[in-house]
């Protein structure tokens, strides 16, 4: 490989320590052969320390954004202004990010003025946390760890690069992503610093200046992580939490969520499972989650307090199909018998109504419409719960039903409960 530009800090020569491919060599060795320094950093250093493979890789270097675009066929300017922008090399693409200093953070998410930088040094001091702030040099094979990220990963340190109250001040995002980072997956915890505690407490009103897009986002990541009963009962001690969702939720909550799977909708409902559905959908429209995010947690919410009836199994498991399993789960995280849940599993989710509109119509002489419609679900209604499977079965039932009479609104549709 080129050796680029060298850094302006020292390193510590670790051979190999990021699997490269073809794609990304490239990249690296355009950028060092036409002079510039060129190192990986962030996320995919992170990882590699822990001895994972990076799903993405993003790079820093010397060259402004104008030089990158300059370097390369395909590019697209994803943050010109911000410095990034986006290289496609074979079937791969990369954010390549020109080191700089920022200066002002008036919106608490954005600085106001960028500056093209050549200190790698600089750059990295900029960044959130200290296991964001290593890069390394693949050509020379050195990890640049100027504020000690290895440490505090082998540690299980959670430490904000220099001053912990600025660094939140700089951008509030921030302190979404230091509840993010403390989940350490089948690891365990990463546990904040005394100052970093102090400050996620202090600086929490910053997330009034963050989109809530984001916020979504990095809580929906938070929600699934296997340590998620921690986190977020750590975020609703300090008061974060609450400030997001606007509701209080009992302790009992957090200990439930990682009972279930990394199932979004499941643990969302079961975590606000002490709230009423219409909260809950409160909550989750002020987040702007998705509609069928909220339209399934919201199903599961209901599910969570409600079991069926010995007679109504091969409804409930028509209705519910699928989703039979989730309630299983929900049920059995919290305390609830789940016998009749379990027995529903034995009756089909494929039934196709035996009777249609023509049939019918020369039943009962109705013309097409919406109570022809109706006595159809009703009809439907009862072969599902009777389990019948001909169509004379289907007319015994016709003949026993007062359909020539009452309110056709008010006839029973397959619905449950």
């Amino acid at each position: 490989m080129e050796e680029g530009r060298a850094a302006d800090i020292s390193g510590e020569h670790i051979p190999n320590l990021i699997p490269i491919d073809d794609d990304i060599i490239h990249v690296l060795d355009v950028l060092c052969s036409g002079g510039f320094g060129a190192w990986i950093v962030g996320g995919a250093v992170r990882d590699c320390v822990l001895g994972r493979k990076p799903t993405e890789y993003d790079i820093c270097t010397d060259a402004t954004p104008e030089q990158v675009i300059e370097s390369f066929e395909k590019t697209i300017p994803t943050g010109k202004k911000y410095g990034t922008i986006t290289v496609k090399s074979g079937n791969s693409q990369f954010e390549v990010t020109t080191l700089r200093t920022e200066t002002g953070y008036g919106d608490g998410r954005r600085p106001d003025i960028v500056e093209w930088g050549t200190s790698l040094e600089i750059d990295l001091s900029r960044r959130d946390f200290t296991m964001n702030a290593m890069a390394y040099d693949c050509a020379r094979e050195l990890l640049h760890d100027p504020f000690g990220g290895k440490e505090d990963l082998a540690s299980g340190n959670l430490r904000a690069v220099g001053d912990a109250h600025h660094r939140l001040s700089e951008d509030g995002l921030r302190i979404m992503r230091a509840y993010r980072f403390m989940d350490r997956q089948e690891n365990g915890i990463w546990l904040p610093d005394k100052q970093l505690s102090a400050a996620l407490i202090d600086n929490r009103a910053m997330l009034a200046l963050i989109s809530i897009e984001r916020i979504w986002n990095e809580l929906e990541r938070i929600i699934l992580g296997p340590n998620a009963d921690f986190v977020l009962a750590r975020m609703n001690r300090d008061g974060v939490l609450p400030a997001i969702i606007g509701y209080p939720l009992p302790f009992e909550s957090f200990e439930l969520v990682t009972k279930l799977p990394s199932d979004l909708e499941a643990r969302i409902a079961i975590l606000f499972s002490s709230l009423k559905s219409l909260e809950v959908n409160d909550i989750l429209m002020r987040l702007r989650a998705p509609k069928k995010v909220i339209k399934r947690c919201r199903h599961l919410h209901f599910l969570i307090d409600n079991t069926p009836a010995e007679h109504e199994l091969r409804l409930y498991r028509m209705v519910v199909s699928k989703e039979v399993n989730t309630h299983i789960s929900l049920a059995s995280a919290t305390g609830k018998v789940t016998s009749l849940i379990e027995k529903s599993l034995q009756y089909p989710t494929d039934i196709t109504c035996l009777v249609d509109g023509e049939w019918l119509m020369k039943k009962t002489k109705f013309e097409p419409g919406m109570k022809l419609g109706r006595l159809k679900d009703w009809l439907y209604r009862i072969q599902i719960e009777r389990g019948y499977t001909s169509i004379a079965q289907m007319e015994t039932a016709l003949c026993t039903i007062p359909w020539n009479e009452g309110d056709s609104s008010q006839w029973p549709k397959v619905q449950w409960p």
